[in-house]
């Protein structure tokens, strides 16, 4: 019988093994200090003890989790084309290095398929542009969390969600993608709750928030398209924005009094947007679509009268985190947005006269739109040609 093969660490502090990670002794630092691996496994553990030991290294994020073996990390790499050590970015507070090998490690921890790694990979790329403000968003004590929003025929190639419950459980591209991003949040940039995250009392939203537009029921352009890509062109866009919050209009019969309805709900004291301007969130169900497309609104005309009608009180307004700048009052009024363009209108969800809204983090952060590009720049058109 052959013994079986062993495996020897390259320094006695590298940190890299099953044995190192559970370690109660080692305090020092979360990171190895060879390789550029925070969370490397060679053998393939127990996953009970595993996640358990992961969890109680502030690892994780309280979920159990799937041991990040060797073997699972090499079947996510197969879906770049980028080499395991490169450096894709910085991620604050800790301005940890997003290598590839560490986003697929953390995407096998999060239960994802190996054919979601372009999307992880290039969605960890949008929030570490500036305006994203990735900082701010980490380190906050607002409940912000990062929602991810996937257009085009990628979303649809992997089985995203953009139907009935798409903000809910029960689909694997939806829940794991955004918890592989919360995942890399904790271990690479640091976001550990009470140490790099500072949210207050944290969302259910920091857990996972993805989902993909309803490209086939939308009546108007998709945001992709309206933000200036071609429709066959897969995209992610992030925004930092509180847990969605409903509105129910089952009355409603003209785009007017279903408009008014969103913007007394979107009309709340307290909220960033009350004394800091800036974007939100607007996800609207395909038969609330119809009934505004029916009266002839296009989605200019959205974000013109939600802009205009969702105001607060200057008195209630001002009474947020951040001083009010006089320079967005108007009146006895203060709008929850800056201009049309901060109102985000998106198409998702099955059947029933529900839209969903989401307050933004005000004037601290901007949403981010990312391509899925090969390094060249060539557009990816499907996850299976990263197999050729």
């Amino acid at each position: 019988m052959q013994d079986k093969p062993k495996f020897t660490k390259t320094s006695e502090n590298c940190g890299c093994l099953i044995e190192d990670l559970i370690d109660t002794k080692k305090t020092d630092s979360r990171l190895c200090e060879v390789k550029p691996n925070d969370i490397e496994v060679f053998i393939d553990p127990d996953p009970e003890k595993t996640s358990y030991d992961f969890y109680i290294r502030r690892l994780t994020d309280g979920l159990p989790i799937i041991p990040p073996t060797k073997t699972r990390v090499m079947k996510f790499l197969d879906y770049t084309d980028r080499t395991p050590d490169e450096i894709l970015t910085i991620l604050p507070p800790r301005q940890g290095k997003a290598v590839i090998e560490k986003i697929a490690v953390n995407s096998v921890m999060a239960g994802c398929l190996p054919q979601f790694m372009p999307i992880i990979q290039h969605t960890i790329n949008a929030i570490s542009i500036d305006k994203f403000n990735l900082t701010s968003v980490n380190a906050t004590t607002h409940p912000v969390a990062i929602c991810t929003i996937l257009n085009g025929p990628i979303s649809r190639e992997i089985g995203a969600s953009s139907g009935v419950g798409c903000l809910g459980p029960g689909n694997i591209a939806n829940a794991t993608i955004g918890r592989a991003l919360r995942l890399c949040l904790i271990n690479i940039a640091g976001a550990v709750p009470g140490v790099g995250d500072h949210a207050t009392m944290g969302s259910p939203a920091k857990y996972s928030y993805t989902f993909a537009e309803s490209e086939s029921e939308n009546p108007w352009e998709p945001l992709h398209v309206e933000r200036g890509f071609e429709s066959h062109t897969s995209t992610t866009t992030v925004m930092a924005v509180e847990a969605p919050h409903n509105v129910n209009d089952h009355r409603s019969k003209h785009a007017e009094d279903l408009l008014e309805t969103i913007s007394y709900t979107l009309s709340t004291p307290g909220c960033n947007n009350s004394h800091v301007p800036g974007e939100i969130l607007v996800i609207i169900s395909p038969e609330h679509a119809q009934t505004i497309a029916r009266d002839g609104w296009d989605k200019m005309d959205i974000k013109n009268y939600l802009h205009e009608n969702s105001v607060v009180p200057v008195e209630l307004g001002d009474r947020g985190g951040r001083k009010l700048d006089k320079k967005w009052v108007v009146g006895d009024d203060v709008h929850i947005t800056r201009s049309p363009n901060d109102v985000v209108v998106v198409v998702a969800g099955g059947s029933g006269r529900h839209t969903m809204i989401a307050h933004g983090f005000g004037t601290s952060s901007e949403s981010v739109t990312m391509p899925i590009l090969y390094k060249d720049g060539t557009p990816v058109q499907s996850v299976q040609d990263f197999k050729k």
